[in-house]
């Protein structure tokens, strides 16, 4: 018997789709932060920051929740 040795192809994607939309992807996380003159924009650091910082502090109780039971 012979071992399959390649992964299953994604019917619905081309494997060429699939590497070209990784390499789309492997942006680094900073560039999200630019302005359009390449400098790091600390105001939409910080906001962003703030925006995580609520939405943990609203999930947090469920969380909590589940964790003592």
């Amino acid at each position: 018997m012979r071992r399959r040795t390649r992964r299953p192809m994604n019917p619905f994607f081309s494997h060429s789709f699939q590497r070209q939309n990784i390499k789309q992807n492997n942006q680094s996380l900073l560039s999200y932060f630019r302005t359009s003159e390449g400098n790091l924009d600390f105001n939409k650091i910080a906001g962003t920051a703030q925006q995580a910082k609520n939405v943990f502090n609203q999930i947090n109780p469920f969380i909590t929740r589940f964790l003592k039971k």
